[in-house]
């Protein structure tokens, strides 16, 4: 009779999966957020309701005097068939899904995304859960107006900017937000001081103005100023409109002689760029209409109080200018949660794999999706499609052509002829070296440290050495390639990046700029982009393409930079809708309830916290810094106020707080949520094994998914060490202790 009742159940638990949008679990943000306090302050956290449920059903078939031990029994029968069942029923959607068809298009894919299932935990305030935005676009009633992939700084502010104006968004991304491009830029919100100084070469190069023509030479000189214009408006949104994002940081450009050579840009006139820098710095003030901070010079002896590492007996003067600073990944998952707030279906490690088609007009209707926390497949239908994947735009208008053509994406013989390139990748790498290479004095205009551009390298790029949480980042190279997943720098870049570095640098301080000194190292891309879709002779674009598929609708975006992710979101749009776009009086998720005074606010109310905590929360957080403190604050005996590692303020309690953020991996804790990983590779494997906890506890990750995302998590992390850094002996077997069902340490 017991069994009878089991089967029974089993089949109608199964019925109820199949209905159920997010698999097991369906809940109100609500009711997650009411039991959330007492998920991160006790080791008894909530139990998700299906699971209850589930609990309570299992008990109707406990009969007379029978014992725990087959209860026990009749429970794992009871889940082992569910899921049998359920695992029969839809193999044949998951199977040409799973992590080795991700692997097959980037082998760097095995390591973002472990099948781990997690149960389903509040958003932060007044965000949908991502479980939440899961159920809501596997609605299958629901026709979005546009669907967006890709979910970097680009995709994230185009389902802002659509969202805002009315319009039923959807947003999905592969891997966590900002995870494979937006999170390893330069981190500057720079309007582009070098494209002024290119375009004025441009005009005053006789050669290129005979081949070109004098009214197409002053066209592309108009041109090219206007988008550094364009870059000054949006560098003012985001350092006035979001502060507690963005600051100000002053940059010293070092000028060795009065005559430059080789000149920058190798052109011959730049030679006495260093007699009239001051000039062009005031110009380019001028351009945001006198908003940043001034430009200003300082001759050696004022260098030597301001920067005392820099070498003055190499320097003729510095000029000063300012650029707007921030945490790109922090940047653009505030962008994602503000579009979310603002209504977009937008969710982290969604992945699209096929485009559908209306048959008769050949036009996408929108594309079949997989949750790859789950492998669970479902479709979105849309009455447009864009792409925004950046560097690897050409790999998702692959499926387009898929599409169109009726063949297999992977044995397309016409390729060549129907897919025309339309994004070139460059890579750029980065080092990051110990802080004491960067000034400890503050810049009396910002508070903050001073950096330096090297303008005139020795193959004519501008190189960045800047003060960045602490650290000193160097940055960056520019090499053609096809773009990759994993952030692994090339070791030729890193050797360049080192031997350049220390150019200006006093003798004592030279060996710091060696392999063994890197802390850290990456490698991003930026997209090169052409319109495949253009007609002959029609104008090539200097900043960013947006191109319609004839056939098929498909609209993509390619090229631009980090700080005119705003405006290439509005141009996207614009061809969307005829509503006026108001995302320049729109500030990012964490800035209501900002203020100067928060960090004081913060110490003041929490005095146990160290002052460099604080500081760090309100950066990160904004405004939202009292949900974080909260998790912490409600049980003082929970120690999830303790630094997750030494040297560094990221505590406990953001781990907890990240899983509402939508985070899904160890990775995404120790590359974005917390930047360790682009500080300090050592530091992130020693923090590794204690974020893997807290995550098991929060998520309900059972002991082989642990292991599995600590596995995953540390083949990640070689790609910011590799052949460049290797851990330390401390460091080297961390990563294997986790926490089993009884709350207890284990050794695996």
């Amino acid at each position: 009779m017991a069994s009878i009742v089991i089967v029974s159940v089993a089949k109608l638990h199964h019925s109820r999966l199949a209905a159920t949008a997010v698999g097991r679990r369906s809940f109100s943000n609500a009711t997650l957020r009411s039991t959330a306090t007492s998920s991160s302050t006790s080791s008894s956290s909530f139990r998700a309701s299906s699971a209850g449920s589930r609990s309570a059903t299992l008990r109707f078939t406990r009969f007379g005097h029978q014992s725990r031990r087959q209860e026990q029994h009749q429970k794992r029968s009871f889940f082992r068939f569910a899921r049998d069942h359920h695992h029969k029923n839809n193999y044949h959607h998951h199977r040409q899904y799973n992590n080795r068809f991700f692997e097959n298009q980037d082998p760097g894919l095995r390591w973002t995304a472990t099948l781990s299932d997690p149960a389903p935990v509040a958003g932060p305030e007044d965000i949908p859960s991502r479980a939440e935005q899961l159920e809501r676009l596997q609605n299958q009633d629901e026709e979005y107006d546009v669907l967006v992939i890709g979910g970097g700084a680009t995709g994230a502010g185009i389902a802002l900017d659509a969202a805002v104006r009315g319009l039923k968004v959807a947003c999905i991304e592969r891997g966590d937000f900002g995870s494979e491009t937006s999170s390893r830029s330069t981190k500057l919100i720079w309007a582009g001081i070098k494209y002024m100084g290119t375009a004025i070469a441009a005009l005053l190069n006789p050669y290129r103005v005979w081949e070109r023509g004098v009214i197409s030479s002053v066209k592309d000189f108009v041109g090219e100023i206007t988008m550094v214009y364009h870059c000054h408006v949006e560098r003012h949104y985001m350092a006035t409109q979001n502060k507690h994002l963005c600051h100000w940081i002053p940059i010293a450009v070092p000028f060795p002689a009065w005559v430059m050579d080789p000149p920058p840009f190798n052109f011959p006139l730049f030679a006495i760029f260093p007699m009239v820098a001051p000039v062009v710095f005031k110009i380019y003030d001028g351009l945001s209409g006198f908003t940043c901070p001034p430009s200003y010079v300082m001759r050696p002896s004022t260098v030597e109080k301001i920067f005392p590492q820099l070498d003055t007996s190499k320097i003729r003067y510095c000029a000063v200018f300012y650029e707007a600073q921030h945490n790109d990944a922090r940047t653009n998952l505030a962008i994602a949660l503000t579009a979310a707030q603002k209504g977009a279906h937008i969710c982290n490690y969604v992945a699209a794999v096929e485009l559908t088609k209306d048959e008769e007009t050949s036009k996408v209707t929108g594309a079949t999706a997989v949750d790859r926390m789950t492998n669970n497949v479902f479709q979105i239908k849309a009455k447009k499609v864009v792409f925004a994947g950046g560097p690897f735009t050409d790999n998702l208008r692959k499926m387009e052509l898929s599409e169109s053509s009726g063949d297999d994406n992977n044995n397309n013989n016409n390729e060549p002829e129907k897919l025309k390139p339309a994004v070139g990748g460059a890579h750029g790498s980065h080092v990051v070296l110990p802080g004491r290479l960067m000034p400890q004095g503050t810049d009396s205009a910002t508070g903050k440290p001073m950096g330096l551009l090297d303008i005139c390298t020795s193959d004519n790029r501008f190189l960045f050495i800047l003060p960045w949480l602490g650290h000193t980042l160097a940055g960056t190279t520019d090499k053609r390639g096809v773009a990759e997943t994993l952030p692994l720098a090339p070791q030729d870049d890193v050797d360049w990046l080192l031997n350049e570095s220390s150019k200006y640098w006093k003798p004592e301080l030279k060996p710091l700029f060696s392999r063994k000194e890197v802390m850290s190292s990456w490698r991003g891309w930026r997209p090169l982009a052409a319109d495949p879709h253009a007609p002959p002779g029609a104008p090539v674009s200097r900043d960013h393409v947006i191109s319609e598929h004839p056939e098929t609708g498909v609209l993509f975006i390619a090229g631009g930079k980090w700080t005119t992710w705003r405006e290439m979101a509005e141009d996207v749009v614009d061809r969307l809708t005829t509503k006026p776009c108001t995302t320049l009086k729109i500030p990012l998720w964490g800035a209501k309830g900002y203020s100067d005074s928060l960090v004081d606010d913060v110490q003041a109310k929490y005095k146990n916290l160290d002052r460099d905590i604080c500081e760090h929360l309100v950066s990160t957080y904004g405004g939202s810094v009292w949900e974080v403190c909260s998790i912490f604050a409600n049980n003082h005996k929970n120690g999830l106020d303790r630094r997750l590692v030494d040297g560094y303020p990221y505590i406990e309690a953001e781990v907890i707080y990240a899983c509402r953020e939508y985070a899904c991996s160890v990775e995404d804790i120790l590359s974005r949520r917390t930047r360790l990983a682009y500080l300090n590779y050592d530091a992130a494997l020693a923090a590794l094994p204690r974020v893997a906890q807290l995550m098991q506890k929060e998520l309900k990750w059972s002991r082989g998914v642990t292991q599995k995302q600590i596995e995953a998590a540390k083949g990640y992390m070689e790609s910011y060490g590799g052949h460049h850094h290797a851990g330390t002996p401390e460091t080297a077997g961390v990563g294997s202790t986790i926490a089993n069902d009884d709350d207890k340490k284990t050794k695996l």
